[in-house]
């Protein structure tokens, strides 16, 4: 069995950021069951590759604070080391940072560039790992292209395997969730493939916890999805439930004051209440909203009651969908090894030299680079300490 002083379980954002930032004088091996290192990262950003945020601390963008992490290791120092390995960046207004050609495949060629550059870096890709067990000092590692043994371990893998090794040796972790994902909710047939720009929605668990956000949502037969809605799934995940409400308010920019005087001069309009909503909304809106009140669609606008028109009103500023689960389009798990299991440089507790970084912790974030952020910061931090011993 070859000996190496690290072995690294995946190569993805953080087992990459950890092999780059290991000293060159120790002996890495760097193992995953893709093809290609960091090869995930073609898939974030829609293909752009959202490195960071420079608005790390936005309400809600992380289910914990993490401020003693990024003290180590930020946004600007993630910025300046892709910069250094040859990466030219670009943000955008909100603080979303990403590769000036807006190419992910960019971030992934400098990431080969820079772990080639290191002859001391064993890469074995195609490579399943099987088991890892403890005997003394020493791990062992069980792939499909044989054993090795190595003096300490840097965990980045997500799901069961990352799960495996957490029961095994007893690691605290708070269950995976699915998160950033659409929704599934009652009441979206009618809708179905319709978009709404520019809205506001807020959603509350079975806890009475709530997150509001605005942006662009799109109906599904039976559910909603959209940027907005991926972020306020992170509200149910984080509580391991995916059950509570969706409010939409689909008029943000008036107040209910300003809403029902705009309702109340449509009164005057020579068209059946079926046809109140133009101008308004488009057609599935306007109907699912008729049918949720019930109201007669053959009576003319004139013949609304001021209740009627506080009851449109009421349903524009708050259209509410009851959450039953969620779809299995979910860009990231919440849930993984607890901080507190951990030291401060992310190494066990309990068992010297075996490491955690990337998704398999319990640290997870909404759309915007959050989550990679964290990535290029705990696998920083774990090389840092790992280049002290």
């Amino acid at each position: 069995m070859e000996k190496f002083n690290i072995v690294i379980l995946g190569a993805g954002a953080s087992g990459c950021m950890c092999a780059m930032n290991i000293a060159k004088d120790k002996k890495v091996l760097l193992i995953d069951k893709a093809n290609l290192p960091a090869k995930k990262l073609m898939a974030t950003g829609n293909g752009r590759c959202n490195l960071t945020n420079l608005n790390l601390n936005t309400p809600f963008a992380y289910n914990q604070n993490l401020a003693s992490y990024f003290d180590k290791f930020n946004e600007v120092e993630t910025v300046a080391f892709f910069q250094r390995i040859g990466l030219v960046c670009t943000n955008d207004e909100e603080g979303r940072v990403y590769p000036f050609s807006f190419a992910a495949k960019s971030v992934i060629d400098v990431i080969h560039n820079t772990l080639n550059q290191n002859k001391n870096l064993t890469l074995k890709m195609n490579c399943e790992f099987f088991n890892l067990s403890k005997d003394g000092n020493l791990f062992k590692i069980s792939t499909n292209q044989g054993d090795f043994i190595s003096e300490q371990i840097v965990v980045c893998l997500g799901g069961n395997k990352g799960e495996e090794i957490l029961k095994k040796f007893n690691i605290d972790y708070k269950k995976f969730t699915p998160s950033l994902c659409s929704l599934k909710t009652e009441k979206t047939k009618l809708l179905e493939n319709t978009k709404i720009s520019n809205v506001q929605v807020t959603a509350i668990d079975k806890q009475g916890n709530k997150h509001t956000e605005q942006g662009e949502i799109l109906f599904k037969d039976s559910g909603i999805s959209g940027i907005c809605i991926f972020n306020l799934s992170a509200l149910f995940a984080r509580e391991e439930s995916f059950d509570g409400k969706i409010i939409i308010d689909l008029m943000p920019n008036y107040s209910e004051k300003q809403l029902k005087k705009l309702l109340f001069y449509r009164k005057i309009l020579n068209v059946k209440v079926n046809k109140v909503f133009e101008g308004l909304f488009t057609n599935p809106i306007a109907y699912h909203i008729l049918n949720t009140l019930k109201l007669d669609e053959n009576k003319f606008c004139s013949q609304l009651t001021d209740d009627e028109i506080n009851n449109i009103a009421n349903s524009i500023k708050s259209l509410t969908f009851t959450v039953k689960g969620y779809y299995d389009n979910n860009q990231i798990f919440a849930g993984g090894a607890s901080l507190s299991a951990l030291d401060k440089n992310l190494q066990s507790k309990q068992i010297k030299g075996l490491y955690f970084c990337g998704e398999i912790c319990d640290v997870d974030g909404i759309c915007g680079g959050y989550n990679l952020q964290w990535a290029w910061t705990s696998g920083k931090i774990v090389a840092d300490h790992i280049n002290l011993n």
